[in-house]
């Protein structure tokens, strides 16, 4: 059967690199402080129970989304713990080795808390890069990773990956059962794996138990994200952030002349963070 590398807590962006480099994905146990996990937690907890599950608008995109599944969006504003998850340095230098190649600068793609219920069913399989189905990029367009607020367990919903799927030449190949992993995470642990790498959320087969976790995407600086965080974390919110933060939200001026590339994201025929003076 296939496994996923552990690493500590304390390992570097190269070891990281070297693993999911491998295998497509690696998991970094006490990725999040107990203090930070606790703080992000207390202020999640109001909100998961205000939350009335998935309501997109889209049928088919609330199949995919998970009908006993609820999900958080905007956590700068709603949750601001997540602004110091959002701008981790080994975070944002993991991603920007793996999309370098196609992009100078990232920004968010999502921060999306994900809290999978009893009787979930699991996801199809599918690459996060498949957004973009048209990109066609010699680079993976993004980075994810899962990171459990709660111990996970399979049976709670873990996440299935299928180690070395980065590297298989059949994009329409699905894995086996003998070639796919289910992640078991204590709190506070985070997988990491690359935008081309097969995944799923796993089925909740339990009865009682939710699967807290959070999903924090980052992805190449001139693509348009899957969360929208003009909306979620509007200018005036924004100003409140540190400027990194703001940044990796898409409130800068994307610049890609050092490797050829042209200019994305003028407001007013200048940087956005004119904005903020």
């Amino acid at each position: 059967m296939p496994e996923l590398t552990h690493l500590p807590s304390d390992c570097t962006v190269d070891d990281m690199l070297e693993v999911s480099d491998r295998d497509g994905g690696v998991i970094v146990d006490g990725w999040l402080t107990p203090d930070l996990l606790d703080r992000f937690n207390r202020q999640l907890d109001p909100l998961l129970q205000a939350h009335s599950g998935t309501d997109s608008g889209s049928e088919a995109s609330d199949e995919f989304l998970g009908l006993r599944t609820k999900r958080l969006q905007g956590l700068a504003l709603k949750a601001p713990t997540f602004v110091e998850i959002m701008t981790d340095d080994r975070l944002l230098d993991y991603a920007l080795a793996i999309v370098g190649p196609i992009s100078p600068t990232v920004i968010l793609n999502n921060g999306e808390v994900i809290d999978i219920g009893p009787g979930e069913s699991a996801q199809p399989w599918h690459r996060d890069d498949d957004a973009w189905i048209h990109a066609n990029a010699p680079a993976p367009l993004m980075i994810n990773t899962i990171a459990a607020l709660v111990d996970i367990t399979p049976e709670m919903g873990g996440t299935l990956v299928a180690p070395g799927s980065h590297r298989w030449d059949d994009p329409e190949r699905l894995p086996t059962a003998d070639e796919t992993v289910a992640c078991e995470l204590t709190a506070g642990s985070a997988l990491f794996f690359r935008g081309d790498t097969l995944h799923a959320g796993g089925a909740n087969t339990t009865t009682d138990r939710r699967r807290r976790a959070l999903s924090t995407g980052i992805c190449a600086g001139w693509l348009r994200p899957v969360e929208n965080s003009y909306t979620n974390v509007p200018t005036e919110a924004a100003a409140q952030l540190p400027e990194r933060a703001r940044d990796i939200l898409g409130y800068a001026f994307y610049d890609a002349s050092s490797i050829g590339g042209g200019y994305l994201g003028y407001h007013d025929m200048g940087d956005p963070k004119k904005l903020f003076d």
